[in-house]
């Protein structure tokens, strides 16, 4: 039995719970009750955040039980699909984490059957790197993300906050070439920015914001990309889909699922020319395999794959 508690796990956003025999919701009352002998696994949406955690009660019972967690976030590749609408979205699910350093998959060296199929229906093109002169006319794209979400508890949890480390990113950005930035805010909380101290950093603050939505940045996205000459970031996704369009990208955590196919310092923003060789063939493959949609999931394809995959 794979047990999910209201709360943690989330109701509402486009979530949905699966629709399997192995499946069981219940309140946090009702799970603690529970015989944990025939619970399997928990399932929880997302992790608990290292700024709002008013779930913690239900994450440290979870903690104290042993059993594996089976998480479930928004997918890597979510290009032209509408989080509002379920049964179109892909969920990427993953053992314990959502992460590509925390998160266990089962997925590495996979075939590209799955790649080839998500690639079609969301009708990704893969297009060769740049090797693109900085002419003055581009600019390196610096892409924010939401300042509280999970996908920064480890900077949060270090003890600096967000908006310091972007300042400090610019500066360190400032330290080794004068390239023009651009900084992208994420488009579903742009007044969480100080956008004041950001201005007088000297850098352009991106007003490319339609056609997003809850899983994407959409149009607006790809015109902010078109002039890019490099990418900078913490962790966002929208760092795939800028390796995706063959644009050089540097990763500053480890978590992020571009991790693989980036550079990881900003030394490598000083070059006029960035001669990007990752080679993303197997990396779009196994990203592939961490995705999955509600009817996959609710078929039991997904929580068996995992729990196999833990058992030996």
């Amino acid at each position: 039995m794979i047990v999910g508690i209201e709360g943690s796990f989330r109701l509402k956003m486009g979530w949905v719970f699966p629709n399997h025999k192995d499946f069981m919701l219940c309140n946090f009352d009702a799970a603690k009750q529970l015989d944990m002998s025939k619970v399997d696994a928990f399932i929880q949406t997302n992790v608990l955040g290292a700024i709002k955690n008013n779930m913690k009660d239900q994450h440290d019972f979870m903690d104290s039980t042993g059993k594996p967690r089976i998480v479930i976030e928004q997918a890597t590749f979510r290009k032209n699909i509408d989080f509002d609408k379920p049964e179109t979205c892909y969920y990427k699910v993953g053992l314990n984490h959502f992460t590509y350093d925390d998160g266990i998959f089962y997925n590495k060296n996979s075939p590209s059957d799955r790649w080839e199929k998500i690639k079609k229906e969301q009708n990704i093109e893969i297009k060769p790197w740049r090797h693109m002169q900085y002419t003055g006319n581009e600019y390196i794209l610096f892409l924010l993300q939401n300042p509280i979400d999970t996908s920064l508890n480890p900077l949060i949890e270090s003890g600096v906050r967000y908006d310091d480390w972007i300042n400090k990113t610019v500066r360190d950005i400032r330290g080794v070439t004068d390239k023009k930035i651009k900084i992208r805010l994420h488009p579903r909380f742009q007044n969480r920015f100080d956008l004041h101290t950001l201005s007088l950093l000297g850098v352009e603050i991106s007003n490319e914001y339609d056609g997003w939505n809850k899983s994407n940045g959409g149009a607006s996205l790809y015109k902010d990309l078109k002039n890019a000459w490099a990418c900078v970031t913490y962790s966002s996704n929208a760092a795939t889909e800028a390796v995706c369009e063959g644009i050089p990208v540097v990763n500053l955590h480890k978590s992020s699922f571009s991790w693989p196919v980036s550079y990881h310092t900003l030394d490598i923003l000083a070059q006029n020319m960035i001669e990007c060789d990752f080679d993303r063939t197997q990396w779009l493959y196994d990203c592939a395999y961490t995705q999955w949609t509600l009817e996959e999931i609710n078929k039991g394809i997904v929580h068996k794959r995992l729990l196999d995959g833990n058992r030996t």
